[in-house]
């Protein structure tokens, strides 16, 4: 594996989407673990050693915010950042543009679903729409859009019909640069769902990796 150094922990419900995204993360050479025993967390993980907590929507927000202040007290260097959706390979994404940077010249208008990039010399350019299917677990699906090289420029890439108008997203990568961003708006019952925590108990999961 690359070693990039940064050491990641996943609070969220959905079993496979945690276990999915932490083999991913793994793979890219981060460290990373995931859980959704919210009340174990500390201590299952001496949260000392992590560099970026990231919350899945799902959590409730009361226990958000005070496990943010419990692993801020022991942590104070510790980052955090809100999941997008519950997709293994958007959380990746956003990983990556945490610790890599992201993509300086992208935009996304959505009266016409185009991405727009900027780029002041060509380059390899990924575009990749994500979104999910809730069964009532979520499976992502995915669509490549754009995988070659492009000239420098302003190129404006429409989002393909297959591609969800709700609850959808787009990576867009540029070397190892990621921008993420929603192109969906999120369904009125993944919201009502998240309000009143109202999906069942996903299966008991902590993974127990090493760090490095």
């Amino acid at each position: 594996m690359v070693e990039r150094g940064g050491r990641v922990l996943i609070a969220g419900r959905s079993a496979q989407v945690l276990v999915d995204a932490v083999g991913l993360l793994r793979e890219r050479g981060y460290g990373a673990n995931a859980s959704n025993q919210f009340d174990r967390l500390l201590d299952d993980y001496d949260v000392r050693e992590v560099d970026l907590v990231i919350f899945g929507g799902m959590v409730p927000p009361a226990t958000k915010q005070r496990l943010q202040a419990e692993i801020r007290e022991l942590n104070p260097r510790v980052s955090f950042l809100q999941g997008l959706g519950g997709i293994a390979p958007l959380l990746v994404a956003q990983v990556e543009q945490f610790f890599e940077g992201a993509v300086p010249d992208v935009r996304y208008d959505a009266a016409t679903r185009t991405v727009r990039i900027g780029l002041s010399v060509a380059a390899s350019v990924v575009v990749e729409a994500l979104w999910a299917a809730f069964t009532p677990e979520p499976v992502a699906r995915s669509a490549i859009v754009v995988d070659g090289e492009l000239a420098a420029g302003v190129h404006e890439i429409v989002m393909p019909v297959e591609v969800p108008v709700e609850g959808s997203y787009v990576t867009v990568r540029v070397g190892p640069r990621v921008c993420d961003i929603q192109i969906g708006e999120t369904p009125r019952s993944v919201r009502r769902i998240a309000a009143s925590g109202g999906l069942p108990a996903s299966v008991p999961v902590t993974t127990r990796h090493r760090w490095d």
